[in-house]
This record gives structure tokens, C-alpha cells and sequence, in this order.
């Protein structure tokens, strides 16, 4: 072979080219899928599992907006501030027993005349009241709305309108007096006796504990020592005054009617009751019944 050949031969033989970064036409180097990356960086670890930073370069969290919503779910429970506490008094003499339903949480069965349900507790909100015949168990007596309010202690009296008969609910608020009490008891009067009559309720002696009480109307509390008292329950008079019979001017002598009262007057008593007086209880003396046929009697209630 000639040297000629022998030098064409080599120049149809593939030459390496030199190796020069790649670039991708916008004058930077593209670097090689395969080239060694820059790890991230991350703070030391101590060993013990907690990050370590040197000097005071811990990052600061960003802050968060808006913040986040908190779980609309409510516990089981809920303090006695946040919900209204109610029970209900039968106090319609012309009526039977009745059902009580609370929206539709049933509140008291055949609930009878002179007779109290439990206490309830609801949220505060507005609450349709339901009074059934529960001798049918479906004759709507009375539906009414009312509002519950967070705090409150409610009785919820049911009457009967003094011209109508039908039925009709009085409240009255049950807030405790105990806070004012320190070594006494205290008393209220709510008359709830079927007719247009003003009570009175005073002790034997003719001290006047509470007077001119009307229908469906309850007054408020005074203190009483603890101990045994009697007392008197009477038609409020026309007129306080004292009635003098059989005066002889002679010996200036004179003798008082028996139903006057010193310091009160002329007395016309309903009925007479008696009871032991604890210290730091409120007692409620409901007067129930009807007045015309003169069937008159005093629940009791201790809160």
C-alpha cells in the first residue's frame, strides 16, 4: 500500500471531538443530566432528633391568613351560663292532665293539676311550647313561642284565662335570692287563683308580708330568719281601716270586731298555713285553685 492510500484511508475514519460543555443557545452552560447536583441545606441534627441552628438563625414561621377555622363541632355539655333552665307548674283548675313538649323534645306526661315537671336545660333561642289534652294525646290545648335566654331559670305557670278558660302560660323567673341571704331565708308569693282576686299574705299579728297581689302576678323575694311561722292568706281590702262595734262612751270602752287585724284591719282569710323556714332556701307559696267556688290551696316550692 502506497502512501498516498494509506492517508486517504485515515481521513474517512471518525475523529473524537473535543469535549466542550454543551450549551443551549442562550450562552449558558447546560449541564449534563449525569453531573454531581449541590445537596440542599438543611440544619445539623444534634443526635437527639431536634434541629440545631447555628447561632440565631432559626427561621421565623410565616404567619398564616386568615387564620385558621376552628372545629364547628360542640362538646356534649355546656356550662349552666350558656343554656336556660326550665320546668312547668299545672296551675289550671279547669283543666285536665296535659302533655308539654319543648320544641320536640317531650317535657312532662300527664302532668296533672298542682303538680311541677323537672327542670329542662335548652340553648338559648326561641322554643315552641306545645300543650296536648293528654287524655286524647292529640288535641292541640296551647302552642306558643317563646325565648329562652342564656342564664335564666324559668317556671312556666299554666292558667287558665281568667274570662275565656282557655289555656295560657305566666312566667316566672326563678333566679336564686341566695346570694343576698347571708343567714335568712327568703319568700315570695305568686297568685295564680282563677278569678279577679287581690291577695294578701300576712302573719297572725297583722304584719303584712305581701299585699294587693294579682292574678298571674308573682312578687319579689324577702328575707325571712330561719324558724316556724303561720301565716294568713287573705282577700286584699277595699279599705285598711279598723271597724269599731258597740261603743260605749261611758267607760270609753270599746270592743273590736274578731276579724280585725291591728296595724292591717278588717281581715277576711282565705285560709291559714304553717311551715318550718330553713336558712338559705327561697320558698315560692303558689295559690292555685278557683276563687268562686272557693277551692283555694298553696303549693309550696323549695329552689
Amino acid at each position: 500500500m502506497n502512501q498516498d492510500n494509506f492517508s486517504e484511508r485515515l481521513t474517512d475514519l471518525p475523529q473524537p471531538l473535543p469535549s466542550f460543555p454543551d450549551a443551549d443557545g442562550s450562552a449558558g452552560a447546560v449541564v449534563d443530566g449525569d453531573a454531581p447536583q449541590p445537596l440542599p441545606s438543611f440544619p445539623d441534627v444534634d443526635g437527639s432528633g431536634t434541629a440545631v441552628y447555628p447561632d440565631n438563625n432559626r427561621p421565623l414561621p410565616l404567619p398564616i391568613f386568615p387564620s385558621p377555622v376552628p372545629p364547628i363541632s360542640q362538646p356534649s355539655y355546656q356550662p349552666s351560663s350558656k343554656i336556660c333552665r326550665v320546668r312547668f307548674f299545672h296551675a289550671a283548675a279547669q283543666a285536665g292532665p296535659i302533655n308539654i313538649s319543648v320544641g320536640s323534645q317531650r317535657a312532662a306526661s300527664n302532668l296533672s293539676f298542682g303538680n311541677f315537671s323537672p327542670y329542662f336545660c335548652y340553648s338559648e333561642g326561641f322554643r315552641s311550647i306545645s300543650l296536648i289534652n293528654a287524655r286524647t294525646g292529640r288535641t292541640v290545648l296551647l302552642r306558643k313561642t317563646v325565648a329562652f335566654h342564656a342564664g335564666d331559670t324559668l317556671t312556666f305557670a299554666v292558667v287558665n284565662n281568667a274570662s275565656s278558660g282557655a289555656l295560657e302560660l305566666v312566667t316566672i323567673n326563678d333566679a336564686s335570692c341566695s346570694g343576698q341571704l347571708g343567714g335568712f331565708a327568703c319568700i315570695r308569693m305568686a297568685n295564680l287563683l282563677l278569678g279577679d282576686t287581690a291577695l294578701d299574705l300576712l302573719l297572725p299579728d297583722g304584719r303584712t308580708l305581701f299585699s294587693d297581689v294579682r292574678y298571674k302576678e308573682a312578687t319579689l323575694s324577702r328575707r325571712l330568719r330561719p324558724g316556724s311561722y303561720s301565716f294568713l292568706l287573705a282577700n286584699t281590702p277595699s279599705r285598711i281601716e279598723p271597724r269599731i262595734v258597740d261603743v260605749e262612751l261611758d267607760d270609753s270602752s270599746y270592743r273590736i270586731s274578731e276579724r280585725y287585724l291591728p296595724g292591717y284591719g278588717e281581715l277576711d282569710p282565705l285560709l291559714s298555713l304553717s311551715m318550718q323556714v330553713r336558712r338559705g332556701v327561697m320558698y315560692t307559696l303558689y295559690v292555685i285553685g278557683q276563687a268562686n267556688i272557693g277551692e283555694i290551696q298553696v303549693v309550696i316550692a323549695e329552689n
